[in-house]
């Protein structure tokens, strides 16, 4: 990748614990460094719409090729649905269309978390990449997670308050935040 183009975030550290109980995860776009997955194990049912994401995936979810913005589960199927650092691959209109499918599958009461980022709009610079830089511990592992998610800039960017504004307007009820230097953790309840 040519560095005259990348737009790094400074380095955030995120530590993950076991907060769900033993039960069916999705995570959406769980592929790659699959860290739900390696967290939850068996416990993950990981989809990502690209295949090769998934097959570099090194943990014990279940490994589903799927659109987050059709996907072919029952409605009300999942206690909890997870997105670590996926919306950013998505446009605002799939983002919507995700939120309302996650709506759809989630059962009631469920829970939806979000860890991502704000993503400046693109202004026409040379820097038209952003990476988001992320030191990961997971509970129970000795080693930490050094990884940078990246993508291109467009005229939109993304905010934390957008993606607020979609599930809440899908009928999701939002109780917790945190928001630190443009990562954002995001807690939604299904009512």
């Amino acid at each position: 990748m040519n560095d005259e183009r990348v737009l790094n975030s400074d380095r955030h550290y995120i530590e993950l614990l076991k907060e769900y109980p033993v039960h069916k995860i999705l995570d959406i776009g769980g592929g790659g460094e699959g860290i739900i997955g390696k967290l939850y194990g068996s416990n993950v049912v990981a989809i990502d719409i690209r295949k090769n994401e998934l097959e570099e995936c090194q943990n014990e979810s279940l490994k589903i090729v799927m659109d987050a913005s059709n996907m072919q589960f029952l409605g009300d199927s999942f206690d909890t649905v997870t997105s670590f650092y996926s919306l950013m691959y998505m446009t605002q209109k799939t983002q919507e269309k995700v939120i309302a499918e996650i709506y759809r599958v989630l059962k009631p009461g469920g829970i939806f978390e979000i860890w991502d980022f704000e993503i400046p709009r693109y202004d026409g610079a040379l820097k038209d990449i952003f990476v988001a830089n992320l030191q990961i511990k997971l509970e129970g592992f000795a080693e930490t997670i050094n990884v940078g998610y990246g993508v291109l800039m467009d005229d939109l960017g993304q905010k934390e308050n957008v993606i607020t504004q979609f599930a809440t307007e899908k009928g999701f009820k939002p109780f917790d935040r945190e928001y630190e230097s443009g990562h954002f953790n995001l807690k939604f309840e299904k009512n």
